[in-house]
């Protein structure tokens, strides 16, 4: 099972990476579009996150709260992150 600290280090240098955003400018509790992150990207980094983590993820997953922190929670209530 994946750990949810190293999910969420994972997704804040994915989007860091993308956005091309310092470390103290990113948020996890923000929403994805308020640093540009659009629904493309966002579903980009669903198929990375499924080859990296070896998991299935549910596009609604990034899309109900569109946020770090969110998509953590989205994953640790389906069973994939503990």
């Amino acid at each position: 099972m994946v750990d949810a600290a190293a999910l969420r280090n994972w997704l804040v240098d994915y989007v860091r990476a993308v956005l091309d955003l310092e470390a103290d400018t990113l948020s996890t509790a923000a929403p994805f579009d308020s640093y540009g992150f659009d629904s493309i990207e966002a579903v980009i980094m669903a198929g990375v996150m499924e080859e990296e983590f070896s998991i299935r993820i549910e596009p609604t997953m990034v899309f109900d709260d569109p946020s770090i922190d969110g998509v953590v929670a989205a994953l640790r209530n389906a069973g994939l992150v503990a």
